[in-house]
């Protein structure tokens, strides 16, 4: 996977604040429901998460 833009993540919320909170709580639902995953790192969870907020599929606050 390819991380997104920067400039792409900026643009989604009021705060860079909110959206770095955001990610990190939906990194960590998906590294909870994957912990017991072989192929399991962090770095995709957190990768997963921020196209998951790009996609609108997380709400930002």
């Amino acid at each position: 996977m390819i991380p997104p833009s920067t400039k792409d993540i900026i643009n989604i919320g009021n705060s860079k604040y909110a959206v770095v909170i955001a990610v990190a709580k939906r990194a960590r639902e998906l590294s909870e429901d994957k912990k017991n995953d072989e192929n399991y790192r962090l770095s995709t969870m957190v990768t997963e998460a921020l196209d998951d907020v790009l996609q609108g599929k997380i709400k930002i606050s």
